[in-house]
């Protein structure tokens, strides 16, 4: 019996020499530099294929334009206005008034007085180093605003790099499908035209229409995530749902060679919610100082005041006003106030700094694990996958394999490399939750 000239029917063997980075090279069309907003932030309309995504143009983007760190940048900007305001005495009072003597129509000297005029001005003074602490609890509290700032840049960053990836994931899955579903339809016309001669079952040819069935239906799923995807991505850089975004760049694998104790270290030294509880405790530190000044030392406001009475010359008056700050319970209660504030802030520094270090721990686990996946698929599971793949379609080629067996071997590379995808994508995900958890960034 003469066999069919398969060969004819089968995919190239460099189909299955896998790599990532190769399905991201593809550019598909012509590319031009990536434009989606213009200097008003109104969006240009691109189609996805017409431009490469570039990850520093993203950030970069979110950076300018997110609303949530535009609305940091602007809460600082008002908590660096206070700060003016802390320093500086109250507004001076000035008095003006008038006053009917009429009721003393005669005086001492047998003169008649009937009104008199009174300008006074006064000025709250208060008690020496009252104004400059009042004055560090406010440049604290703006150095608190300006670190959830930086958190909040980092945040976005960290949620827009998340993104891309998940971008990469997808765009890549997408394209593995699309040429598994490709070589899976010549294996159904192999199927089918041993079946026209009776060389096999039509249980083979109902195996690879289902089997295509299941990758349309995962085309379906895995496009569907990508608008979700470029959804999220748009709404981080506050733009419209809808706007067009290119593929993801080629990139490089990142590396990561720094040891735990090494990125504990950094995030102490650059991790802004580290540096916020800090600027904290320093804040709590001040405002006890001043509510015991305010319940030890009185605050005086001196009063200068002029006179003009009818028939009379012109007269001067002082006057000095103090409070009595420990007459009433409120400023005992204001010192106890500040003390648990202290121990607040204090517990709060301990619980971030605990936080820190569990992230940075976790995190550098979980970029370890990736790696290792990485490499496992790389250089095991993937070179073996293809060999078996190569192998059964021999086998079925020489009527020693059925069908379901080269399909299974097809659907294993297949999903062997969407595991190397993914664990590329979780790979650089997690580096860039650490990047967030340490406060700076790790590679180039």
């Amino acid at each position: 019996m003469n066999r069919m000239p398969l060969k004819i029917f089968l995919f190239p063997p460099l189909l299955f020499v896998f790599s990532c980075t190769v399905i991201l090279a593809r550019e598909k069309g012509n590319s031009t530099p990536q434009k989606q907003t213009n200097g008003k932030n109104v969006i240009i309309e691109m189609n996805e294929a017409e431009a490469p995504l570039d990850l520093k143009w993203l950030i970069q983007e979110a950076i300018e334009h997110n609303p949530e760190i535009i609305a940091a940048q602007k809460r600082f900007n008002a908590a660096k206005a206070k700060i003016s305001q802390a320093k500086s005495l109250d507004d001076p009072t000035i008095r003006v008034g008038s006053y009917d003597m009429s009721n003393n129509p005669v005086n001492v000297n047998g003169q008649t007085e009937m009104l008199q005029q009174r300008y006074g001005v006064s000025q709250k003074i208060p008690f020496p180093g009252k104004l400059r602490l009042r004055n560090e609890v406010a440049v604290e509290e703006a150095n608190m605003i300006e670190r959830d700032s930086q958190s909040k840049i980092q945040e976005i960053t960290a949620l827009v790099k998340s993104a891309y990836y998940e971008l990469f994931y997808v765009n890549s899955a997408i394209d593995i499908t699309e040429e598994n579903r490709e070589l899976l339809r010549k294996f159904s016309k192999i199927a089918e035209t041993k079946y026209s001669v009776g060389k096999t079952t039509q249980r083979d040819v109902l195996a690879a229409q289902v089997e295509l069935s299941t990758l349309a239906n995962n085309l379906i799923v895995l496009n569907k995530e990508r608008e979700s995807i470029i959804a999220r991505l748009n709404s981080l850089l506050d733009r419209p749902t809808y706007a067009s975004l290119g593929k993801p760049r080629p990139f490089k694998k990142h590396t990561l060679s720094l040891t735990i104790k090494e990125l504990e270290d950094r995030a102490i030294k650059n991790r802004p919610e580290l540096k916020k509880f800090d600027h904290a405790v320093k804040k709590e530190e001040a405002t006890l100082k001043l509510s015991k000044k305010d319940y030890y030392f009185a605050d005086l406001e001196p009063m200068v005041e002029y006179m003009q009475e009818d028939k009379r010359s012109d007269t001067w008056a002082s006057s000095l006003t103090i409070n009595v700050p420990w007459l009433w319970p409120k400023n005992r209660s204001k010192v106890k106030e500040s003390k648990e504030g202290l121990n607040a802030a204090n517990a709060d520094y301990r619980y971030i700094n605990n936080k820190t270090m569990f992230e940075v721990k976790d995190l550098l686990v979980r970029v370890q694990s990736s790696e290792s996946t990485i490499n496992l698929y790389k250089t095991g599971v993937i070179p073996q996958a293809e060999q078996s793949l190569k192998a059964a379609r021999i086998g079925y080629e020489a009527d020693r394999v059925d069908f379901l067996t080269l399909i299974d071997s097809q659907r294993i590379l297949l999903n062997s490399r969407l595991l190397y995808c993914r664990a590329l994508t979780d790979f650089e995900q997690n580096l860039a939750n650490l990047e967030k958890a340490v406060g700076i960034q790790l590679t180039q």
